[in-house]
């Protein structure tokens, strides 16, 4: 079912399909309120992957949707690297002197077409050209869609960790094409899967239950929008660590790949791992966290780690990260619906994270 949610800080994140064949409509709708804009310059950044499948379709969409006479339209492109190990300054750097050097000025608007890396980047890049750009994010991937949408953080990998870098720089409009989905591979499917199976844990028994019956392809854009909006409700409460179930964990197993392992995959280990040591620990019951693990094996995501050790993973947690008083806060299932921030010794969490694998 379409839907629209309207988040606090003024834009609205549309979830539909075909949304990505009208994008020269909706982003032109954007300047509707300044009737004197006549001028518009339009930078696609996206990756090699995503241009062959849409660049070609959003440009003529562009050129042929309807404008106001004497509408002058400029578009151009940039594709960058769109591997996680390509989430960084160097990337960002290069996006920006691409822009000076194609001398694109502060009314530019740039569009970021591409799964989580490409809308990291280019959000980055839109929050730091000329001290500021119009951004609108088109994510083409179920965990970009979950992760980019809402807040208007762009995070950069540093050699120290992962997300280590990162700023707010709020979109002007989100679009979620649900057909873009069709073009994912299975992996990179499952990793979005793993992104909203995190995400229903915290909000609650109607959307989690959909996982447990193994329900997920019937019910995407229904997942998507209750996603969103739970997502959109926290970001107003303040309560922006309650969207870090598994995080700092999977994160720290993604980076120990070399970013081989996709983030989502990482994230539902480090979700297994989390949920049995929080049994173990009495921070949750065994009956919440066999519902967990079993809505993951149902889903067919991984419940545990068995490439790194827990003194490895627990380092890799630590490293580049200011720890207060000598703990560091992780993120825990209390039931579904409901999970709890516990201040954890430095000390403790290998043990912890044992416990868990």
């Amino acid at each position: 079912m379409p839907a629209t949610v309207k988040v606090n800080s003024g834009y609205s994140i549309k979830i539909r399909k075909g949304l990505v064949q009208r994008l020269g409509i909706e982003i032109l709708r954007l300047n509707e309120e300044n009737e004197a804009e006549t001028e518009h310059e339009i930078l696609l950044v996206t990756d090699e992957k995503v241009s062959g499948l849409y660049l070609q379709k959003v440009i003529t969409n562009f050129q042929e949707c309807p404008k106001p006479e004497g509408t002058k339209l400029r578009i151009c492109e940039l594709l960058i690297n769109s591997h996680e190990r390509a989430k960084n300054f160097h990337t960002v750097t290069k996006l920006l002197d691409d822009m000076a050097g194609l001398g694109l000025s502060k009314k530019c608007c740039v569009v970021a077409l591409g799964g989580g890396v490409v809308c990291d980047a280019a959000g980055f890049a839109a929050g730091c050209y000329m001290g500021g750009v119009r951004l609108v994010l088109v994510p083409t991937t179920l965990a970009a869609m979950i992760e980019a949408s809402v807040g208007g953080n762009a995070f950069l990998n540093l050699s120290t960790g992962k997300n280590l870098a990162g700023m707010i720089h709020t979109p002007s409009l989100v679009l979620c094409d649900t057909e873009c989905l069709r073009t994912l591979s299975p992996e990179e499917y499952k990793s979005g899967i793993a992104e909203t199976l995190k995400t229903a844990i915290m909000a609650g028994e109607d959307l989690f239950r959909i996982f447990e019956r193994g329900e997920v392809a019937g019910n995407i854009e229904s997942i998507i929008d209750g996603c969103i909006k739970f997502r959109a409700g926290v970001s107003m409460s303040g309560e922006i660590r309650s969207k870090c179930l598994g995080y700092e964990i999977g994160n720290a197993i993604e980076s120990l790949s070399n970013y081989e392992i996709q983030h989502g995959l990482a994230l539902a280990q480090g979700i297994g791992i989390v949920a049995n040591a929080s049994a173990k620990m009495e921070w949750c019951s065994s009956e919440t966290k066999d519902r967990i693990i079993n809505a993951l094996k149902r889903n067919d995501l991984p419940v545990t780690c068995r490439k790194f050790k827990p003194e490895i993973i627990a380092q890799n947690v630590l490293n580049g990260r200011k720890i207060a008083g000598g703990n560091i806060e992780l993120v825990v299932p209390s039931e579904i619906g409901r999970c709890e921030t516990k201040n954890i010794d430095t000390g403790d969490l290998e043990n912890i994270i044992a416990c868990g694998m």
